[in-house]
């Protein structure tokens, strides 16, 4: 009987654990403590789905062992500290982790290595390096500063020489292995060009509204060419916790194209680009999409097709197993919409409209501006709570969610909202509220989103940029400020 190319190319590459050996990684805490372990699936960093659970009990050791091929990164998540890290591990490797309130400390093979990882490149180092990547963009969206200076201003904000010359010193001053410091010298790479492409994609899309980066489009090309260049598409860079550039690299080439032919574009919705990736890619990508959309009940993909697809194509992919578990043959029933969730149907061009509303005329409005593919807008969702009890501090305000999901993402945008319960008005924004907002918030601003709003009873703008609902004391204090004062 012949066998499938693809299936030849599948059965080689989850089949490479054959020459696997034991890796281990001993946990100790100042505290009870539950750890979430999250191995890759599929040959491809995992933050989605627990492979175990580890029970730490104050003062005491707990180990995980786990047989590996070449080197992984395990993602670690310490519930009770509000704390995570990243672990590189290689076979035959034994790492010791300390956690406590204030740091986390590592003992063991590599372990100068993996502090660094950790010191450097890990706990709120990825946020202020894309703040600081951001703001460069931002200087030169607002032309405070040439095309041409911002690469070296990239290697100068985050001291990327310097790093780099640091990584390359471990070998030769502490146990770190050569072949560990070259894994983190990648990991930092792809971090820092994952934004840059990002920011990249964004120049291209908002190209037509500035002249001076229309007429720098080959220049802007040629930064992300030239990064493509140096980290083409390839399976081993799915293992990184960067795994984010993988996503901004197909992304960033096949976004635009038609789903290939011979699939069903519904099986895969926005998504439909994974299948342009190497064939042994596929399962990872598609299978950390499904992932998502089960989390969120996002309504992208079609998951009885897609549980279909993965059993046919990938019968011996690790996701194949788990979605067979998570995707029944008989989903649930939707849940309604809340009684107090209410849709705008009529069309809004203008934030001004808002006030023309029957039920919000004469009232404050305090507008979220999100979007269903939004992760920062999502996480804000966890404040909910609190934010609605702000607001019910005050006697005339009403909330409106105004979403720039497209038309095709409406079903993206309901689930949102069912599964957060988020009370209040919701209207997605038409192209010319849209271009409102730009023109009456933003102005010459990057649109970002989540952006809060607050509109007094007479439509004007009190304010275009709140604290954040994460940031309570400060948006209390905004809004006790201009409330009682109108």
């Amino acid at each position: 009987m012949k066998m499938k190319l693809s299936h030849i190319i599948l059965l080689l590459f989850f089949c490479a654990n054959a020459s696997a050996q034991k890796a281990t990684i001993t946990f100790t805490t100042d505290k009870d403590c539950e750890i979430n372990i999250y191995e890759p699936i599929d040959g491809e960093y995992n933050i989605k789905e627990t492979s175990s659970v580890l029970k730490v009990h104050k003062g005491q050791y707990a180990t995980y062992e786990t047989n590996i091929a070449s080197y992984i990164f395990v993602y670690c998540q310490f519930s009770q500290y509000q704390k995570s890290c990243n672990i590189i591990l290689f076979p035959q490797t034994s790492i010791k982790v300390f956690v406590n309130e204030k740091d986390i400390k590592f003992e063991g093979d590599n372990c100068a290595g993996q502090q660094y990882f950790y010191d450097k490149f890990q706990n709120d180092s990825p946020l202020e390096n894309y703040q600081k990547e951001q703001n460069l963009f931002k200087e030169y969206i607002e032309q405070k500063r040439e095309w041409q200076s911002i690469p070296q201003a990239i290697d100068s904000a985050l001291h990327i020489p310097f790093h780099i010359k640091e990584i390359e010193k471990l070998p030769l001053t502490s146990n770190t292995t050569p072949q560990f410091a070259n894994v983190l010298k990648t990991q930092v790479y792809l971090s820092i060009y994952s934004n840059i492409i990002g920011f990249i994609e964004y120049l291209l899309d908002i190209k037509n509204d500035y002249e001076h980066i229309a007429n720098d489009t080959v220049e802007i090309k040629k930064m992300a060419d030239c990064i493509f260049k140096k980290y083409p598409l390839k399976p081993e860079y799915q293992k990184y916790s960067s795994i984010l550039y993988t996503l901004k690299y197909i992304s960033y080439h096949y976004k635009d194209k038609v789903c290939p032919a011979g699939y069903d574009p519904s099986t895969f919705g926005p998504y439909k680009m994974y299948l342009y990736a190497p064939i042994e890619m596929q399962p990872g990508l598609l299978g950390g999409a499904c992932m998502t959309q089960l989390k969120y009940d996002s309504g992208e993909m079609d998951l009885k097709k897609l549980k279909k697809f993965f059993n046919d194509k990938f019968p011996q992919s690790e996701y194949t197993s788990i979605i067979n578990e998570k995707v029944k043959e008989e989903t649930e029933p939707a849940n309604e919409i809340l009684d107090n969730s209410h849709f705008i149907k009529h069309p809004i061009n203008s934030l001004s409209q808002l006030s023309d509303i029957q039920e919000l005329k004469g009232k404050f409005l305090f507008v979220d501006l999100w979007a269903s593919w939004c992760m920062p807008c999502r996480a804000e969702f966890g404040n909910k709570d609190k934010l609605e009890e702000l607001l019910n501090t005050y006697k005339n305000i009403s909330t409106i969610y105004i979403s720039i999901d497209n038309e095709k993402q409406e079903k993206a945008w309901i689930n949102c909202i069912k599964y957060y319960k988020l009370e209040g008005f919701h209207l997605r924004a038409t192209p010319a509220l849209q271009e409102n907002i730009k023109k009456e918030i933003y102005k010459k601003e990057q649109f970002e989103i989540p952006r809060y709003i607050l509109i007094g009873p007479k439509g004007s703008i009190l304010n275009g940029n709140l604290p954040r609902p994460s940031e309570y004391p400060q948006l209390k204090e905004a809004l006790d400020r201009i409330i009682y004062e109108n």
